[in-house]
């Protein structure tokens, strides 16, 4: 399977006279001006002959000429509550002479947020419900030769009050002034980043009592809700679905922070609200995560969004279960380990499960290719997990050897992965125990050829520290410049203190992921293992998806490291890292996943690619062409004509992209928060 690429070039508007932006000439006569909102049409000098602007007095009197145009109202606001679409909002357009009269004009409205506002040529402007959201209308005069803007927000508002909670209690929540003595919010965290695209999370706390009341308010600039409810211990909140699914319209009305209160009336007052701030980056989350149901014995897998995992892999007759596997990052092929043991590989089709080619060769943990077409293996050689010291390279259908990764230190080559763009692969260099067992590993890197197999500038990055010797599990960001790990007292993680940590790939700069390992968050700050990047940078960021032992809010709260639960998290790293500065954010319990499994190793990849006419949200879900939006904002695998690259579609450098600020990281466009 191959995602082609193909270049755009965009035919944009340049802006015309005075009025770009809405740098209109200033008004001082007291008339409508920059910061006005009504509709005041007084006009100045002979513009009271006609509204074009165009017009002739019985061709007596000269037409007024302007010279900047100014839009009213300014920055105007629609706020559509519980479904209700407001009164159409009237725009016009006011011509600026040069003594600073002003005339009606007309000419072409747009607004470039379809999914938002309706707005018809006469500058009506009629919210759609759909979603809030910050677009901008544009007023255009031919005639004069001018052009300007404004904004317009459209802000979604819905309520819940499945409870009938008393309208007085409801008041007291507004008159309160003393703080809560006892309500702790566990979960979300605090500054956690959320995607579009997932279910909502379980708003969880402790602190309450049978029969009290909470208010949830979620306020952001494009969106509020709020909701009154009883919520008996242990307190646990979802946001309603229905008769709108809340939690979907906040993240697709959002981009930023929105604020966060939760409020508790006892039975007799009402108390302060305890605030968080969550982030919403304005994209969905993508791809598919691969992981291993450890109880199953199986591999099954998630998108972000489906209600639970699917059980799809078809293991080759006579095998008894898959576990170690490694998917390539394009989502085609995935290459597992059978049996447990001296676990021999095979490979299989990524969309249907079904196998491809299977070997008898011992192997322990393979990487597979980000295309799907080599597999790095025998991670040990027999069923005492000993290690040749060397990592094989062959075809994905074949075992034959074309070359052998050696560091020639001594010690063995473990959990290898390869780089997004092919280019490299990392992997832990072990010096005691077994491919399952070690405590002594440190971190290399090594070039690798596939046109003339073999590997070169093969170099240690990291290397292991007495407090956590066990340094393994490496993961490429999407742009193949960074390197995440496990930094633990043992590779094998059940009960291992374990932390995750990034890397520069020639190991200058190393910092410690502090905040997706739960620093100020959940006071368990070593109980995180196994990370892997989706493949492609989204929404402004990097994302990695993690295996941790840490309680989740009241739902998980078992600590013991015998049998404390095994779950996949999720964190956003900024994708343009400072050296020294932690840039991850708090984590996410992984929605979807089964509660009662102990689940581990999660592989994250791009989904298996779309045809063209398919559905799409992004280019990188295309098999060729682009992701292609309608007005509303609706994609379909296609064909482009010759235009320039918008975000998430596919670039070979930055200046293929439509915006100047996107950067080409793993050749899609894309923004970088920060």
């Amino acid at each position: 399977m191959v995602r082609t690429l193909a270049r755009l070039v965009l035919i944009g508007s340049s802006c015309l006279g005075l009025a770009c932006g809405n740098a209109s000439k200033p008004r001082d006569d007291g008339g409508p001006g920059l910061s006005g909102s009504g509709g005041d049409e007084s006009t100045g000098g002979a513009a009271t002959a006609g509204t074009s602007g165009a017009d002739q007095d019985s061709g007596e009197t000269e037409s007024p000429v302007a010279v900047a145009v100014e839009i009213e109202p300014l920055d105007a606001l629609l706020v559509v509550k519980d479904g209700e679409i407001p009164p159409a909002l009237g725009y016009q357009a006011l011509g600026i002479t040069e003594s600073g009269d002003s005339f009606p004009i007309q000419g072409i409205w747009t607004f470039d947020r379809a999914d938002l506002v309706s707005l018809s040529t006469d500058g009506s402007a009629e919210a759609t419900g759909l979603r809030g959201g910050i677009g901008t209308v544009s007023f255009s005069s031919p005639q004069h030769g001018l052009e300007a803007t404004t904004s317009l927000t459209v802000k979604l508002h819905l309520t819940d009050d499945s409870d009938g909670v008393d309208p007085g209690v409801k008041q007291a929540f507004d008159d309160a002034t003393l703080p809560d003595p006892s309500m702790q919010i566990l979960y979300p965290f605090d500054e956690t980043v959320f995607p579009r695209g997932l279910r909502g999370p379980v708003l969880q706390w402790n602190g309450g009592n049978p029969g009290d009341v909470y208010y949830v308010h979620v306020d952001g600039p494009t969106f509020e809700f709020e909701g009154w409810s009883l919520v008996p211990p242990p307190s646990r909140y979802e946001f309603p679905r229905l008769p709108e699914d809340v939690w979907l319209k906040l993240t697709d009305s959002s981009s930023g922070d929105v604020n966060v209160n939760v409020a508790r009336w006892d039975g007799t007052q009402a108390y302060l609200p305890v605030s968080r701030t969550w982030r919403i980056a304005p994209a969905n989350l993508t791809g598919t995560i691969y992981y291993w149901e450890v109880n199953t014995g199986s591999v099954v897998r998630v998108r972000p969004g489906d209600d639970g995992p699917e059980h799809f892999l078809e293991a080759p007759e006579g095998v008894t279960c898959v576990a170690c596997h490694s998917v390539s990052k394009d989502g085609s092929t995935i290459v597992a380990s059978f049996h447990g043991g001296y676990s021999p590989w095979g490979t299989f089709v990524a969309e249907s499960g079904s196998s491809l080619f299977a070997t008898d060769e011992a192997s322990g943990f393979q990487a597979i290719s980000p295309d799907g077409s080599h597999v790095l293996w025998r991670h040990w050689s027999d069923g005492a997990f000993a290690s040749t010291g060397g990592l094989t390279l062959s075809l994905a259908d074949s075992s034959a050897p074309l070359a052998v990764l050696e560091p020639g230190v001594g010690g063995a080559p473990s959990h290898p992965t390869w780089s997004t763009d092919g280019q490299q692969v990392a992997f832990a260099l072990r010096t005691d125990g077994n491919g399952l067992d070690f405590t002594q590993s440190t971190l290399w890197v090594a070039d690798v050829d596939l046109v003339t197999p073999g590997f070169g500038n093969i170099k240690q990055i990291v290397p292991n520290d007495p407090a956590r010797p066990t340094v393994t599990y490496p993961t490429f960001s999407p742009d193949s410049q960074w390197v995440a790990f496990m930094r633990a007292t043992q590779a094998r993680t059940r009960g291992a203190q374990g932390e995750l940590w990034l890397s520069n790939k020639d190991g200058g700069a190393l910092v410690e992921l502090a905040r997706a390992n739960g620093l100020g968050s959940t006071g368990q700050v070593d109980l995180n293992y196994e990370p892997t990047f989706l493949p492609v940078s989204v929404g402004g960021y990097f994302w990695v998806v993690f295996v941790s032992e840490r309680v989740y809010g009241n739902i998980l709260t078992d600590t013991n490291p015998d049998t404390r639960r095994k779950q996949l998290w999720v964190a956003a790293i900024d994708a343009n890292p400072a050296p020294g500065q932690d840039p991850s954010h708090p984590a996410f319990w992984l929605p979807g996943q089964e509660l009662d499994n102990q689940n581990m190793r999660g592989e994250w990849a791009l989904s298996p690619c779309k045809q063209l006419g398919e559905s799409c949200e992004a280019g990188f879900e295309c098999c060729e062409g682009f992701c292609l939006q309608d007005a509303q904002g609706f994609g379909t695998c296609s064909i482009p004509e010759d235009a320039c690259v918008q975000v998430g579609n596919a670039c070979e450098t930055e200046a293929d992209c439509c915006d100047p600020e996107a950067f080409c990281i793993a050749n899609f466009c894309a923004n970088v928060v920060g």
